[in-house]
């Protein structure tokens, strides 16, 4: 079932799905591995490997007896150091790296096979036949391919329909692979940053997959646009990337990385561990970091000059307090938790850290 929160509620034009479908032989994946055209290893996929030695084995053995295989489904996106066309993985990514550890780097040793013992048990590709080796690159299968020109918010919803097997990628990772560009650049060196790392604690704590993505993304989307959010999070998001990969230049971007250094080194002098975190008084165990206290504190500090966030460092202690009291505060607490991604969630606390910080700032 796919979640509602994640639907594209716009319409949009069905002509422009723009799906290959071919029945090719497995020796044009297997070549395309080869060659490194294939991304096994993309920063959205962070397991990339899962399968133990018997599941791959047992998939070559399938492979061997010629039996079918489910279709392959890719995204296809230009290569941008290289500037040739490469394939994403949407479904089939374990079968692949099983396919790339027995053929491609031939390390992979036949193991707890079902069918083939008796010949194939305990072999590696170097020991098999020459028969064997056309009958795998002979194995007819089916690949799905969506084309670089289908809009992203259609490549995502596709995403939503065919990845539901396996390890289902999360909203970010969507995000991430259906958007590369100069806007991944620009926040994978966000994401890098010493003091985002600290300010989140992200040295530290077990992230969920791209999560550090996620909480940059927002940033972004939210520094560049709080008025334009409608109540749509994701599509929200994923329009500013496709927005700042079609218009936004150079400089631009590496002021925008400027600032969100500054912001996140403000939070972390002023805050500590305890940055983007709901804390109602300095007695009870540290909460989680919360995105929702996130976007709206880091905005909030990051449209200030230099002086005015030297100013709210030097009176931490005063800052510290009044976020505290905020924190007590029924409205804005509300605004923080269930139901936070409305937008009249996201502006009651974008206004209200705003009136806070002005009015800390008023008496500096």
């Amino acid at each position: 079932m796919i979640n509602s929160e994640h639907v594209i509620v716009e319409p949009f034009n069905p002509s422009q799905i723009d799906v290959d479908i071919s029945v090719v032989n497995l020796g044009y994946l297997l070549d395309k591995l080869q060659y490194g055209e294939i991304n096994l290893q993309p920063e959205f996929q962070r397991a990339s490997d899962l399968w133990n030695t018997t599941q791959k084995s047992r998939l070559i053995e399938s492979v061997l007896l010629g039996l079918p295989l489910p279709s392959f489904y890719f995204n296809e996106y230009i290569d941008e150091s290289e500037k040739i066309k490469k394939l994403q993985v949407i479904d089939g990514l374990q079968r692949l790296c099983a396919l790339r550890d027995f053929v491609i780097e031939k390390k992979l040793r036949l193991t707890d096979l079902q069918f083939l013992q008796q010949d194939y048990e305990g072999k590696y590709y170097d020991n098999l036949t020459r028969a064997d080796l056309m009958n795998i690159r002979s194995l007819k299968i089916t690949i799905n391919t969506l084309r670089k020109d289908t809009p992203s918010k259609v490549k995502y919803l596709i995403f939503q329909r065919v990845n539901t097997a396996g390890l289902p990628l999360t909203s970010p990772e969507m995000r991430y692979a259906l958007n590369q560009g100069v806007a991944i650049k620009m926040l994978t060196k966000m994401m890098d940053l010493r003091s985002f790392k600290q300010a989140t604690s992200f040295y530290f704590e077990k992230k969920r997959r791209m999560e550090d993505f996620d909480y940059v993304n927002r940033f972004v989307a939210f520094y560049r646009n709080v008025f334009g959010y409608t109540g749509e999070m994701e599509k929200f998001l994923s329009d500013e990337l496709d927005a700042i990969n079609k218009n936004m230049i150079d400089e631009d971007m590496c002021q925008l990385v400027d600032v969100f250094d500054k912001t996140m080194k403000t939070c972390y002098l002023i805050w500590g561990s305890d940055s983007f975190r709901k804390r109602t008084d300095l007695n009870h165990r540290r909460k989680p970091l919360s995105k929702a206290v996130f976007e709206a504190l880091s905005v909030n500090i990051a449209v200030l000059t230099d002086l005015k966030r030297q100013l709210l460092i030097k009176n931490k202690t005063i800052v510290t307090k009044e976020m505290m009291l905020l924190f007590n505060n029924p409205d804005f607490n509300k605004s923080i938790s269930a139901g936070s991604d409305k937008k009249g969630m996201v502006l009651k606390r974008f206004e209200d850290i705003k009136n806070l910080l002005d009015n800390i700032l008023d008496v500096c």
